[in-house]
Parts: structure tokens; sequence; C-alpha cells
């Protein structure tokens, strides 16, 4: 009988512990969780945009879903002129835009440039001047997406080529 009583003993010791282990495990998952979100918010709201280390290193697999979304609406709208990278296409490469202009000057150059540029714009005037009076479509794209599209851009520069395109 007692040898049953040690053997429940055990028993019991290591369910106790795997539970201590998968209490513990789901902490850390939790705190990773948080900080990808929020440096995700960064990204977004152009914070810290002059400070590229805030901007995580990402692989293919943990690129956020707004990331994802950005990746494929870049594909779709901004690669026949633009490249993520330094490389110049027909318009600028996007690298580094953060550090060069805020969200709340990105965001209405993407939807309307030549409003802008009639607006008198001095960096977008500047822009269309340096490319050839190329003139950059309109895009109905919405803040968030133009947002998503920037994260990737930001992600872009941190993971390999290879791993981001396509």
């Amino acid at each position: 009988m007692i040898h049953l009583f040690s053997k429940l003993a055990q028993i019991f010791s290591l369910l106790a512990l795997c539970i201590v282990g998968l209490v513990v495990a789901l902490v850390f998952v939790q705190a990773d969780l948080l900080q990808m979100e929020e440096n995700e918010q960064t990204m977004l709201t152009g914070a810290n945009c002059g400070n590229p280390s805030v901007y995580p290193t990402m692989s293919d697999e943990s690129l956020s879903d707004t990331a994802r979304l950005g990746r494929e609406l870049f594909n779709n709208n901004c690669q026949q002129c633009h490249s993520a990278g330094a490389e110049v296409i027909v318009g600028p490469g996007l690298k580094g835009i953060l550090e060069r202009r805020s969200m709340e000057w990105i965001v209405p150059w993407v939807q309307n440039s030549q409003k802008m540029i009639a607006a008198g714009d001095p960096y977008g005037t500047a822009i269309y001047n340096k490319y050839n009076k190329a003139q950059m479509q309109s895009f109905a794209l919405t803040a968030n997406e133009i947002k998503a599209i920037i994260m990737y851009v930001q992600a872009y520069k941190q993971v390999m080529p290879s791993i981001v395109q396509p």
C-alpha cells in the first residue's frame, strides 16, 4: 500500500511540474506577443522612425498579418515603380522612407501626390522634379493599407530579399 502512495505522489509531482512548466512557457509566449505588438504599433505610427533598431528582424514566417498584407499591396500597387530597398526603378526606392518622411505625409502623398504638388508641398515637388516629372498615380488605398505597405518596407530592411519576395 505504501508503494502505491509513493507512486501516486511521484505522478502528482510530475503533473505539478508539467503545469508549472506550461504556465512559465505561456508567460514567455505572452511577453513575446506583447513585444511584437508593440513593435508593430511603433512601425505603424512611425514613432521612433529615426531609430531603425526598433524594428525587429523578421523572417517570412514571422511577418505579421499586417506586414503580409503590406507585401501583397506593395506587389500589386508599388513594385512597378518602386523597390522596397534602395534601388531606383521609375521612382525612388522606399528603404528608409520613415527616416525621410512621417506617416502623416506619406498617406496623403500615396493617395494623391498631384494634389500635394499642386498645393506646393516642397518635398513632393522636389521628388516630382527629380524623377523627370513622372506622375505618380493616385491610389484608393486606406490609411491603414498604406501603413501596412510601409510596415512591409520596414520589415524588408531587416530580412534577406529572397525571403520577402513572393
